[in-house]
């Protein structure tokens, strides 16, 4: 019988569509005793803020005649997600620029809409939650001493060019120091976009962008040095310099975020600074040795030819040094395709390996960062709703509804579904979700998965079953989900300690889940 609950499930949703919620059955999954854990007893601290959108929302219903049973904070607005009052039109959003139980109406300003899109740019995801309480403070001065720190840049720049000769008369808006600043400022303009769409990947691929940080600065190397083959003019400098500095500044923002995590990665005893500033060291050292080379390699030429003949030989070389560099690097981070390997290995072995076990075995793609092939991808952490419950149909709206009640006082959703590549499941997160909190959500994913396919596929169900599912013999679609939901979810609070423990010991580092976080926070009602 349980076979027959786990492997039909999510296809008698198709058939039942909503139908009423029945008490969960006494059937329970198969798992070994283990002794209970007191982690994650404490008081419910949902109940006030859940109080406090309940009657916002119903107020909101009365008002409307549909009530949001979904609140996603993204980017610093809120927005309010319905099911469609009109069948087959999916769900309907409303967006927020602040949340208030007061409103009387949605709002969606182009001041809020600015705001975002520039949080999103300038501030940390998460913000405030995610940084010290130092932060703002600390930022600010940061802004006005990086802003005195540049006029002056600006001066010496044009006091030397003056000193050598380069006069400021006739040139390009009046001062041959403002072309390097155009140069510059190209570069800075093009980073803070690049930065806004992908810094949250820095986190969950440090080694891949780190690569293409290198690749893109040679890239800009390669623009500048064509400044030498196009007619000397003011414009056309500007095209290749500037066009190149905007590859290379692009690329060393990417190194300096990457190589502070690999700074605190190699500090094992607290010694960030020391580390730091050793690398600073060493990289001083192969700067002044690059410096002679170059020096000597330009005594026998200055030709373009010849400076592009050496450019094509140091830049193979230079991207597998950093290739050798990233694969040298055996940090033990929890990557997402990671995780979902060692969550599943767990479940199925009450083991987890090391990474050299996971290097060894190719379980993960390049660096750890990415899945060995699409069909490996099982597990999605913070999506947006709307790209989960894009369709909307009466099997989404069914299934929502059993994932709320279930998690109604959990720090975390899931929402399991059917797919071609078998079973998938969606995380969402709480904003008061904590790394402990997502760490468990994995481990519980990884029990729902484990019960929902371990028999049979879904989509192979006898007549017989179909009969007993018509005249109600059987037990409903939703029923079957939420006693799923329920026994894993006790399970898991008895595994997670052990889970934690077995990381440990392997020496994963525990204390950050790395994956592409692009701040998607939701709160959920019943």
């Amino acid at each position: 019988m349980r076979g027959r609950l786990c492997t039909g499930l999510l296809p008698r949703l198709r058939i039942q569509g909503s139908g009423p919620l029945h008490p969960p059955l006494s059937v329970r999954l198969a798992f070994s005793a283990r002794p209970l854990s007191t982690r994650n007893k404490g008081p419910r601290r949902h109940e006030s803020t859940l109080s406090a959108a309940s009657s916002y929302e119903a107020s909101r219903a009365d008002a409307s005649g549909t009530r949001p049973f979904v609140v996603e904070r993204v980017g610093g607005r809120e927005c309010h997600i319905s099911w469609s009052s009109e069948e087959g039109l999916g769900v309907e959003k409303e967006w927020r620029d602040v949340a208030s139980a007061d409103a009387a109406a949605p709002t969606n300003s182009l001041s809020g809409r600015v705001s975002s899109w520039l949080g999103q740019m300038l501030l940390p995801t998460n913000y405030p939650q995610s940084v010290h309480r130092s932060y703002l403070t600390f930022h600010v001065l940061q802004v006005f001493e990086t802003l005195l720190s540049t006029v002056t840049s600006v001066l010496c720049n044009q006091a030397l060019l003056t000193a050598v000769g380069v006069s400021a008369e006739g040139s390009l808006f009046g001062a041959v120091a403002v072309q390097w600043i155009i140069k510059d400022g190209a570069g800075e303009v093009a980073k803070l976009f690049f930065i806004r769409r992908f810094s949250p990947y820095f986190d969950s691929h440090p080694k891949t962008f780190t690569l293409l940080g290198e690749g893109l600065g040679c890239l800009g190397s390669g623009l500048q040095i064509a400044t030498v083959l196009i007619a000397p003019t003011p414009g056309n400098f500007l095209l290749c310099a500037a066009g190149g500095n905007i590859f290379k500044l692009v690329g060393s923002a990417i190194w300096y975020t990457t190589h502070i995590k690999f700074i605190r990665y190699f500090s094992m005893q607290g010694n960030d600074g020391d580390v730091a500033a050793k690398d600073e060291s060493q990289a001083s050292v192969a700067q002044l040795a690059g410096y002679a080379s170059g020096i000597s390699l330009l005594t026998f030429s200055h030709a373009p030819a010849y400076l592009y003949g050496i450019f094509f030989l140091s830049v193979p070389l230079h991207l597998m040094m950093t290739a050798l560099m990233m694969r040298g690097a055996t940090f033990e981070l929890l990557t997402l395709p990671r995780l979902s390997v060692l969550a599943q290995t767990f479940v199925e072995e009450r083991e987890v390996g090391a990474v050299e076990d996971l290097d060894k075995s190719a379980a993960t793609g390049l660096f750890g960062e990415f899945y060995r092939n699409k069909d490996d991808r099982w597990l999605t952490l913070a999506p947006r709703v709307g790209d989960v419950l894009r369709v909307g149909s009466d099997i989404d709206r069914s299934r929502w509804e059993v994932c709320a009640r279930v998690f109604e006082h959990e720090r975390y959703l899931l929402l399991p579904c059917d797919s071609p590549r078998g079973t998938q499941v969606s995380v969402f997160f709480r904003s008061d979700a904590s790394n402990e909190d997502m760490l468990r959500s994995v481990l519980h994913a990884a029990l729902v998965r484990d019960a929902l396919t371990r028999e049979e596929p879904w989509l192979e169900r006898d007549s017989l079953q179909v009969q007993e599912e018509k005249s109600g013999r059987a037990p409903s679609a939703r029923a079957s989900l939420r006693s799923v939901l329920l026994d894993t979810h006790t399970a898991a609070k008895e595994d997670y300690p052990a889970f934690r423990q077995a990381l440990d010991e392997r020496g994963w580092r525990t204390d950050e889940l790395c994956f592409a976080d692009h701040g998607n926070r939701v709160r959920w009602t019943p």
